[in-house]
């Protein structure tokens, strides 16, 4: 991505309880992510998991 310099990978990002929430899990491996060819994030939520979380209604 030529205007890309940087990102920050949160030690949240590999705790299990959050590698679950999404379908893909994107990893560094030595210090780079490979680039999904899926639209979007590349990413897609796991509907189990956000079922059983806690919601939060704000009005």
């Amino acid at each position: 991505i030529p205007n890309f310099l940087i990102h920050e990978h949160h030690t949240y990002a590999i705790k299990d309880w959050n590698r679950e929430l999404c379908l893909q899990d994107p990893q560094p491996v030595d210090g780079f992510f490979q680039v999904s060819e899926v639209p979007g994030l590349g990413i897609e939520l796991n509907d189990a998991v956000v079922k059983r979380s806690p919601h939060v209604t704000i009005k």
